[in-house]
């Protein structure tokens, strides 16, 4: 592949070279039970893409609903991360980072690691439920071999909201919803900084889909043709911020049960369930059986039988179809109870989420290359 010098207004950001897509693998570790982890999740999905005021970057821990994956930072410095592809920035604790929630704990980067250089600036990124804050630097960072030389990243002295068990957070969003890129005036972006051009400038996620695990992989830099079987169908973004398409023309089917999801909608790696509106998702988990909203908890309870008796839940685009079977949107409390994967929580400045549900039933490309995501069905062994 062709790679290009990314040169900005302050520093210039390179990447090693990588001939060929890199393939990692990710698992999700969550530090809630089934039931509360699910609740967790549609919560922190709707205070992720809320909208906010101008200066801040919606962002959760949600209980560790990420995916993360290992990346090395500096001289040989190792940490886990939370790969979000709902943000932009790259963050690790710092250490002088101090909590009132115990969000401090863990591994923290080592500042005086002699090839990371102190740009002299700060930022503060607001969300949810709680922040982050500190100081950037700028220094090598890798993901399995793939290398951005010399990326800025932020060093938080403060934290709220990140009790989890990931050292970091390293966004995959678009460049223009990042805090350090806006103080800096260059680039952050870690992919971006890998200098993937033409086809290559995208990346993939595989999620696995066995009962009890929650593992999976992302390819940088392409696809894994070995997870995923027939056409790519692509829908394209309507804005470079999150990986966000338009869904007024797209349709569901669920049973006897039908309608439009509407208003806009985001492909998102932090979100295990799919959020939509009230009157939609009520139509759907009616359409599945599921039974009556649960405001308390913020899902719908479902027979779990219904995994293998159900029917599946169609989505149709202008140009293509999803259809999800029961097994991926019927979820284990793990205590012999279940909750459907689909619930309310869309609108009022909340556009539709399309989480793991749909991720697992669907090799998901994210291409910046063209501006567009992309659904494979996804080949489980």
């Amino acid at each position: 592949m062709v790679y290009t010098t990314l040169v900005f207004a302050l520093a210039a950001v390179s990447a090693s070279p990588v001939n060929q897509p890199i393939t990692v693998k990710v698992s999700k570790k969550a530090v809630a039970s089934g039931a509360q982890r699910h609740s967790n999740s549609v919560k922190a999905a709707m205070n992720r893409f809320a909208a906010t005021t101008t200066g801040q970057e919606p962002l959760s821990n949600s209980q560790n609903e990420f995916y993360s994956a290992a990346i090395t930072v500096g001289n040989g410095q190792q940490f886990t991360v939370d790969l979000d592809t709902g943000s932009s920035d790259v963050w690790l604790r710092g250490a002088n980072c101090q909590s009132s929630d115990n969000s401090c704990s863990g591994n923290k980067v080592d500042v005086t690691d002699s090839s990371l250089t102190d740009s002299g600036q700060t930022w503060s990124t607001s969300y949810g439920s709680g922040s982050v804050s500190g100081e950037i630097y700028t220094g090598p960072i890798s993901l399995a071999g793939a290398t951005a030389s010399n990326l800025p990243f932020g060093a938080s002295t403060s934290e709220t909201g990140f009790s989890g068990v990931a050292d970091g957070l390293l966004g995959l969003g678009f460049d223009s919803i990042s805090q350090i890129s806006s103080t800096l005036g260059q680039s952050a972006n870690f992919f971006d900084a890998l200098g993937y051009s033409g086809n290559q400038n995208r990346f993939s996620f595989y999620l696995s889909d066995a009962a009890d695990k929650d593992d999976g992989e992302i390819t940088l830099g392409g696809v894994d043709t070995t997870k995923f079987t027939g056409t790519i169908n692509y829908v394209p973004l309507n804005a470079q911020t999150y990986w966000q398409f338009d869904s007024s023309n797209l349709k569901f089917t669920a049973g006897s049960q039908s309608g439009t999801i509407g208003g806009s909608s985001i492909s998102d790696t932090g979100t295990t369930l799919i959020v939509l509106g009230t009157s939609q998702a009520n139509a759907i988990n009616k359409g599945i059986g599921a039974g009556a909203y649960d405001s308390t908890n913020g899902v719908y309870p479902i027979d779990c039988g219904i995994a293998t008796t159900g029917k599946p839940i169609t989505l149709t685009f202008p140009k293509f179809s999803l259809s999800i079977p029961a097994k991926y949107y019927v979820l284990s409390n793990g205590d012999g109870t279940c909750v459907s994967g689909i619930t309310q929580g869309a609108g009022n400045g909340v556009p539709n989420i399309f989480g793991d549900i749909l991720t697992r039933a669907y090799y998901t490309i994210y291409d910046k290359a063209n501006n567009q995501v992309g659904f494979a069905l996804a080949k489980h062994p």
